[in-house]
C-alpha cells in the first residue's frame, strides 16, 4: 500500500465489541455493516422509506433500508450513535463527517493521527486491515 494511500482508522468498541472503524472525511453518513450490527446487537431501526445512498462514483447506488443504535466509546465520547446499516468492504463501521463533526474529531493525515478532544487514539498500521481481506 502506497504511503499517501494510507487510511486513518482504529478499532473502537460498538456496543461493547472492538469495530475496526475507518475515520472518513468524505462520507457523509455513519455506516455499518448488517453483519456487525448483529454481532454487537445493535438495535434495528426499519426505514419507512429506503434512502438512496451515492457512492463516490457515477452510477453507483444503493438504498438503506434499516439504520441502528448502538454505544460507542471513544476517549472521553460515550454516547448512543446512530448508523446507516450498510454494506461495507473491509471495515466493521465508517465514522464520517457526522460524528467527526459531532465529537469534535480531528483527522490529522499530516501526522497519521485521529483526535478526540486534545487526546490521539492507537491506529490500525495497513498491514493489520489487509490481511482481514481474503
Amino acid at each position: 500500500v502506497h504511503e499517501a494511500q494510507r487510511t486513518l482508522c482504529a478499532e473502537i468498541p460498538i456496543n461493547g465489541i472492538k469495530a475496526l472503524v475507518l475515520f472518513d472525511s468524505g462520507c457523509t453518513t455513519d455506516s455499518i455493516t448488517p453483519e456487525f450490527a448483529y454481532l454487537c446487537k445493535a438495535g434495528r431501526i426499519d426505514l419507512q422509506e429506503p434512502v438512496g445512498l451515492q457512492l463516490g462514483t457515477k452510477g453507483s447506488r444503493t438504498k438503506i433500508n434499516f439504520g441502528a443504535q448502538a454505544e460507542i466509546a471513544l476517549n472521553s465520547v460515550r454516547n448512543t450513535h446512530y448508523f446507516d446499516v450498510v454494506d461495507i468492504d473491509k471495515y466493521d463501521a465508517i465514522f464520517g463527517t457526522v460524528f467527526c463533526r459531532k465529537y469534535g474529531i480531528v483527522l490529522d493525515f499530516a501526522n497519521d493521527r485521529v483526535l478526540v478532544g486534545k487526546q490521539s487514539i492507537p491506529l490500525f498500521k495497513e498491514e493489520a486491515i489487509s490481511s482481514k481481506t481474503p
